[in-house]
Parts: structure tokens; C-alpha cells; sequence
């Protein structure tokens, strides 16, 4: 459950910053990462990564199985 919030979280994190950051996207890559929203964008997409590995951050990981010997 907290897995999808902090997805959600920076899904809309991450669709803000490029909201804010499309003005700059004809104008280059230089221009786009001194944009206005590029932290903002950077930021939804760590926490988009960071809600996908929740389970390995909260030690939440399940052996699926597998013996412990091998």
C-alpha cells in the first residue's frame, strides 16, 4: 500500500516538473536541465525509483521459496 503511494507521489511530482519544464524542451537539452521545473522533474523521478525499490529499503524482501543452502 505504501509502495503505490510514494509511486503516485512522484508520478505527480515527476508530470508537475514536466509540465513546468515543456516550454524548454525545443530549446535543448541545455536549456531543459537550466529550466525552471528541472528539480521538480529530477525529484519525481527519484521518488518513482525509490517507490519501486520500497520493499528492498523497509527489508520487507521475501525469500520466494528458495533454499537457504544454495
Amino acid at each position: 500500500m505504501i509502495k503505490k503511494i510514494i509511486i503516485g507521489i512522484g508520478i505527480i511530482v515527476f508530470l508537475i516538473g514536466l509540465a513546468i519544464q515543456v516550454k524548454y524542451i525545443p530549446q535543448g537539452y541545455a536549456k531543459f536541465i537550466e529550466g525552471e521545473g528541472y528539480i521538480t522533474f529530477m525529484a519525481g523521478i527519484i521518488i518513482i525509483i525509490l517507490g519501486f525499490a520500497f520493499n528492498l529499503l523497509a527489508g520487507e524482501i521475501q525469500d520466494e521459496g528458495r533454499d537457504s543452502n544454495s
